[in-house]
């Protein structure tokens, strides 16, 4: 079982029923809708957005592009929320990347986080960089809520123990992607754990695409990548508790969710 993989638009994307289903189609099981930003920003395809979102998926939450100002943020933000007319049982998130942030914003994450909690909505996650949070910008330790949504472009992991989410690529058919490991994000309660192959053989590409790294450690990227439908015998090799797929052109993900297995070696 592979974990549910959704889509995160804002007004740069289509909001039309169509562009929905074709997502879906491609794969995505929910959705999330940038609605605001700062105190004077709205996404003016929002409505549409939302509305063919909860047509096409059975989950769409929304996110907030936050500037630092805790609770006028937060106010502004949970007004539109309530206005769109979504219950207490959506998943707000706290996209926490903007470049006027201080060095250290958790404090003003947590105003914000815990206004639309004391307000009844529980369902809230903060959006990151994996090196924002291992850096300590955003010290999940001290967060009111610990769900994190971790940004880390890569096909091997998002690099931050215990992440709830993973918006892991920018380019899942031209939008953002993100893998929900324990429903944080898309609102369900499905849990659905990664698993990896440990057979030589013969493999294919699920997603967009995959890159291929020089190290098992997934930290040098080669000018190398497989699009989906490509195919490449490779042996899994053994890196702590997951396995990476050796071939000649590099390292691969052995992680089902990218890649499947077509039939073994010889």
């Amino acid at each position: 079982m592979t974990y549910p993989r959704g889509i995160d638009i804002s007004a740069y994307q289509a909001s039309s029923l169509s562009f929905m289903q074709t997502k879906k189609k491609q794969g995505a099981k929910f959705a999330i809708v940038k609605l605001t930003e700062g105190t004077d920003y709205l996404n003016r395809k929002a409505s549409a957005q939302i509305t063919n979102g909860l047509k096409t998926f059975k989950a769409v939450g929304v996110y907030h592009f936050f500037h630092g100002y805790g609770t006028a943020e937060a106010q502004y933000f949970l007004a539109w929320v309530k206005e769109f007319g979504l219950d207490k049982s959506t998943v707000l998130a706290i996209d926490v990347e903007a470049s006027d942030l201080p060095t250290y914003t958790t404090a003003q994450v947590n105003v914000f986080l815990k206004y639309l909690i004391n307000h009844g909505y529980r369902n809230v996650i903060t959006y990151g960089s994996a090196s924002w949070f291992n850096a300590g910008r955003i010290n999940r330790s001290a967060l009111v809520d610990k769900h994190i949504w971790v940004a880390a472009y890569n096909n091997y992991a998002p690099g931050v123990a215990n992440a709830n989410a993973w918006q892991y690529t920018d380019n899942f058919y031209g939008v953002d992607a993100s893998l929900d490991f324990d429903g944080s994000l898309s609102g369900t309660t499905t849990v659905a754990k990664p698993s990896y192959y440990q057979t030589p053989g013969l493999y294919e590409v699920r997603i967009g695409q995959i890159h291929a790294y020089n190290d098992l450690a997934g930290k040098s990227k080669r000018y190398v990548r497989l699009r989906k439908g490509s195919r490449i015998y490779g042996t899994p090799v053994k890196y702590g508790k997951v396995t990476r797929l050796k071939t000649p052109i590099g390292y691969f993900t052995t992680n089902k969710a990218f890649i499947k297995f077509i039939k073994k070696a010889g």
